[in-house]
């Protein structure tokens, strides 16, 4: 047994020195070629991880760069600062992610030039946006639309796009050179271990028993540990207390294996994140998509001149419901019949000339509701031949026509007033003399004359006249706000003062109550003043008798400005749901003799003056609340006539 284990303790060489020296040399080669094969594989391994995160790292910076431009168009069309998240978010790791991806691959000259011209290109995309986005905040927003719609952005996309198309073409051929060179280097290793092996027994064959004991003895214990291993597992080789080559190899192969082992962990952590990469991705596709189907404007995708998608909302301009799915084609069938032509005639020019499309129509609800629509689309390349996208918006622009339908009714009510106006000076001049020369007509005739009596209805009515050219020209005129400190209780006090015989015919229990250390008002004293003796006037005159009427008042905060708000209540006959939102027009009365329609007018044109605000709730049969705000610090606004 000692001189046994001295046998199995001495090289293979000197074993197989009595039969010949091809298989010592045999052996010695396996060992060495099977050495660099384990290498080289391992190095191949090394090359393919690298690749795998040079891969994912030009994907995710082309991800950030189309975040960029999404959050861009988003801003631009919209001018909603929310659509600036993805767009600062993805600015603030586009540049990051490619300082890396440079970093990566500067071993490769070529692919680190490529990946320079990309950032460079990056970096003036990210100057335009920035640039345009700043301009769209100050009001020009005209100038990003130019330029989305000129495509200078779209043009650098495609420059960018291609250099990392570039960029990913050359990774790919490194790529598939590494997998070729490690399935060579795995054929290579596997034919090195099972041919030379074999070659390297064919001469020990011939070996004297002892040599066949020591040798092929602790092959076959290892080929047996190696078959009875379960499938896809990778066989602990047990190492042998040996000196020979054997003890060697079966280390060799034990090391083998724990890389191997490592090797398979590795990859398998590869596929989870992997696996986890690609639910991230549909998470993500499933946000966006949330995000396009909620939007609040209409979106909708053409593709070959046909309508392929549309948003819930685009659905809901056109007067469809969204839970209903329907051919997006259809859609045409909602645009007016008056604009259906000649819209789609213009998006098929459009389709086929690859331009932006810009339109204006109207979409018909089945209730025979119209809203009108801004639509604007641009193409969009594939790059794969297939024709080209139509990306576009639907706006609904109806209440903004309805606004500038408003303001130029405004201007030409304003321009109405100032004509009213010198009209009414003109008239006072004539009512005068009239006036006059009826007085000195109404001496030369006695008391009972019944032409005295047509003079004095005469005079009466040129009075009237006059009353209302005065209310006229003083609902007109733009105001001199002459300001001063005055506290609202004395001011209400003093006004009730003036309506003190009104309020005692008619028996009216009068109220008022303010708050202890109330501020004092920073306004002009004598129009406020006329403000409340209208409002209180009016309420006296809409009481029967024991009415009452309640003056409260209040601090209140609006639009960060402290103010009082003054309310006068009274329960009175109360106004119509029809008349009251007309109370503040100029001329509109509710049946008073004497009245002209304009107190309420001025009233308004004075508290809006004053940079407050006057407003009236009521109900017919239970009474009237008008709530008149100014603010403490007087907030002097241009005056307009309505």
């Amino acid at each position: 047994m000692r001189i046994f284990r001295r046998f199995n303790n001495l090289p293979i060489e000197k074993k197989l020195l009595l039969v010949s020296v091809i298989p010592i040399l045999t052996l010695a080669v396996l060992s060495i070629v099977t050495f660099n094969s384990v290498q080289t594989f391992s190095r191949d391994e090394d090359r393919l991880n690298q690749v795998y995160h040079v891969q994912t790292t030009a994907a995710d910076y082309l991800r950030l760069i189309v975040d960029l431009e999404t959050g861009f168009r988003g801003f631009v069309l919209t001018l909603q600062p929310k659509f600036l998240n993805p767009y600062h978010a993805a600015k603030q790791r586009v540049l990051q992610v490619g300082r890396t991806l440079a970093q990566m691959v500067e071993h490769d000259e070529e692919q680190h030039a490529e990946i320079l011209k990309a950032q460079a290109l990056v970096q003036t995309l990210l100057e335009d946006k920035d640039r345009l986005i700043e301009r769209a905040r100050l009001g020009h927003a005209d100038q990003a639309l130019q330029y989305i719609e000129s495509g200078a952005g779209r043009r650098l996309m495609l420059s960018i796009r291609e250099e990392i198309a570039r960029f990913d073409k050359r990774e790919g051929e490194v790529l598939r050179q590494t997998l070729e060179r490690t399935s060579n280097d795995r054929g290579f290793l596997l034919s090195v271990i099972v041919g030379g092996g074999s070659l390297a027994l064919i001469p020990m064959v011939f070996v004297l028993r002892l040599l066949a004991q020591s040798i092929a003895g602790p092959l076959v214990s290892l080929a047996k540990s190696v078959e009875n291993r379960a499938g896809g597992t990778v066989p602990d080789v047990q190492v042998l207390d040996r000196g020979d080559e054997i003890g060697d190899l079966t280390r060799v192969m034990h090391e083998m294996g724990q890389q191997i082992r490592e090797f398979i962990g590795q990859i398998q952590t590869s596929e989870s994140a992997l696996r986890n990469l690609n639910i991230d991705l549909s998470n993500s596709e499933s946000k966006y998509r949330g995000i396009v189907d909620h939007a609040p404007f209409g979106i909708f995708t053409a593709k070959d001149g046909r309508i392929i998608f549309c948003n819930r909302h685009n659905w809901r301009l056109a007067g469809h419901d969204p839970d209903n799915p329907l051919d997006p084609e259809r859609i045409w069938n909602a645009v007016h019949p008056g604009d259906r032509t000649q819209v789609y005639e213009a998006f098929s020019k459009a389709t086929a000339q690859q331009v932006p499309f810009e339109n204006v129509f109207r979409f018909v609800h089945p209730d025979g509701t119209t809203h009108k629509v801004l639509s604007r689309a641009v193409p969009i390349h594939d790059g794969q031949g297939g024709g080209s996208l139509y990306q576009g918006f639907n706006v609904d622009i109806t209440a903004f026509e309805q606004m500038k339908e408003t303001l130029s009714r405004t201007e030409r009510l304003a321009t109405l007033g100032q004509v009213a106006a010198g009209i009414a000076h003109e008239i006072r001049n004539p009512l005068v003399g009239i006036g006059s020369t009826t007085s000195l007509l109404m001496e030369d005739f006695p008391s009972e004359d019944t032409k005295r009596q047509d003079l004095q209805t005469i005079l009466k009515e040129t009075r009237r006249l006059d009353r209302i050219v005065t209310q006229i020209v003083e609902y007109a005129r733009p105001r001199d706000i002459v300001p001063g400190s005055f506290e609202m209780p004395a001011l209400v006090t003093e006004t009730l003062d003036l309506l003190s015989h009104a309020v005692a015919q008619k028996h009216i229990n009068v109220t008022a109550t303010f708050p202890p250390e109330l501020p004092a008002l920073e306004a002009d004293r004598d129009q406020i003043k006329q403000v409340v003796l209208n409002a209180l006037q009016n309420s006296v005159e809409a009481l029967e008798e024991n009415g009452e009427i309640r003056v409260e008042a209040q601090e209140e905060l609006r639009d960060g400005y402290r103010g009082l708000l003054t309310t006068i209540h009274d329960n009175g006959k109360g106004i119509s749901p029809e008349d009251l939102p007309r109370i503040f027009d100029p001329f509109f009365t509710m049946g008073k003799r004497r009245g002209t329609g304009l107190g309420l007018a001025i009233c308004r044109n004075i508290i809006e003056a004053h940079g407050g605000s006057i407003r009236a709730d009521s109900q017919v049969g239970v009474g009237t609340v008008m709530a008149i705000w100014l603010p403490f610090t007087l907030q002097q606004q241009p005056i307009t006539v309505a």
